[in-house]
């Protein structure tokens, strides 16, 4: 009878400490200067919603594509949401959003999808670099994926004023008219900063 008492303690407290179980931690930056990134828990009901985004396989690049947009989305409105929660001044989470800088959303968004790359969610695609767009049309971000197919990049761009936007993925075209996103990769892309790791 012990020998069965031992063996459900164990049971039990093995599948509640089980990974899996509960959301990562995600590092994000809202100060300017991110020294010290907040260390936000994704909530264990978004995490399970995220997990099930991935749960069947891919047959293609863009099916993928289309979970990580769908999963950013939710874990930026999860993380935000709980800043909002422990927020002092009683700010909503659109307006954390949209008052924190571009390039630490790019940084928060590039930790997020770290959190799908270190559980083997995104398995089709790796994050390059956070890149910024120099040109006198447009002074626009975005995070450089690749394809581990067959090495395609992708820009994976955020609404940097809008929460509740699911940011898009679009095919990464370098030209040389001077009227695209970016143009020459050397010449007019900035990698931003090294961002915390």
């Amino acid at each position: 009878m012990p020998f069965i008492l031992t063996l459900f303690i164990a049971i039990t407290l093995l599948s509640i400490n089980m990974p899996g179980y509960a959301g990562p931690i995600a590092k994000v930056c809202i100060k300017t200067d991110c020294k010290q990134p907040l260390n936000i828990e994704v909530s264990d009901a978004t995490w399970s919603i995220v997990k099930d985004l991935f749960s069947t396989p891919f047959p293609t690049d863009k099916d993928e594509q289309d979970n990580i947009n769908s999963s950013l989305l939710l874990i930026q409105k999860d993380i935000y949401q709980s800043l909002q929660t422990n927020s002092t001044d009683g700010r909503q989470a659109q307006d954390i959003y949209a008052a924190n800088s571009v390039k630490n959303n790019y940084r928060n968004s590039k930790s997020m999808l770290g959190l799908l790359l270190d559980n083997y969610l995104m398995t089709r695609h790796f994050v390059r670099k956070t890149v910024s767009g120099k040109h006198w049309l447009d002074n626009s971000s975005g995070l450089l994926l690749q394809s581990l197919k067959d090495s395609k990049i992708y820009l994976l761009q955020l609404n940097v004023a809008d929460l509740n936007a699911a940011p898009i993925i679009l095919d990464y075209k370098p030209s040389n008219d001077g009227f695209s996103f970016f143009n020459e990769p050397d010449a007019n892309i900035e990698q931003i900063d090294n961002d915390f790791e």
